[in-house]
């Protein structure tokens, strides 16, 4: 628990407040370092928990694999957008394999996919005038795909498999969705950085509660 705290405290208080600053001032190779370290950081939980274990398991492996894509797509967003978004979605399709060794593909699973991509759709289509290119909202449109996914893997868990896992899965997968979402709002409307301070702590911690899934349940 104590790693945790030291973990939100530093990418709140210190991490994130010098990645600000530092694009404020121009210096944009520290600025993505900063960027991607609170990821970093949660990959390193992710393989305590994996590698820490007496017993394997690839839920584990994969989750500590996707944490070390969505840290590369961290700085691939900023330097363009294109292949930062095609590796959030490889992350996020790492994830969804993870998830994958709990539970087979059920109804459960297919209606929370189907409600849930209607929905992401349906917020992301309200933005499409905002979009500086057409191809970049079609990019989204496929990114909606693995957020669905993803959804739909892991908000059946807690009932289907329950367990401190596949409850902090659940709630990563969410909390993901929900910064993804106010990311796509603070850009495409052009809020002030404040705004994308909260969105990006969101996504941190996201990542966090994924990480912390990576440990055995037993």
């Amino acid at each position: 628990m104590t790693y945790i705290l030291l973990y939100i405290a530093l990418t709140w208080l210190a991490l994130m407040p010098l990645r600000f600053r530092a694009m404020a001032r121009g210096y944009r190779n520290i600025s993505l370092a900063l960027k991607a370290l609170p990821t970093a950081l949660a990959a390193a939980f992710a393989a305590a928990g994996c590698f820490g274990a007496e017993a394997r398991d690839l839920y584990g492996l994969l989750v500590f694999a996707g944490l070390c894509v969505c840290t590369l797509a961290d700085i691939a967003l900023d330097v363009r957008f294109e292949v930062g978004g095609a590796l959030f979605f490889t992350g996020h399709a790492v994830y969804v394999a993870a998830l994958g060794q709990y539970r087979e593909p059920s109804w459960w699973c297919l209606t929370v996919f189907v409600l849930a991509l209607a929905g992401l759709w349906r917020f992301a289509l309200r933005y499409r005038r905002y979009f500086p290119r057409p191809h970049l909202l079609a990019g989204v449109l496929i990114y909606v795909v693995a957020l669905a996914s993803l959804l739909a893997f892991s908000l059946p868990l807690p009932l289907l498999a329950p367990s401190p896992r596949s409850t902090l899965a659940a709630l990563g997968a969410v909390t993901f969705v929900v910064s993804d979402m106010t990311l796509c709002h603070n850009l495409l409307l052009k809020r002030p950085a404040s705004y994308h301070f909260v969105s990006l702590g969101i996504y941190y911690m996201a990542q966090l509660l994924l990480a912390l899934s990576a440990f055995s349940p037993a």
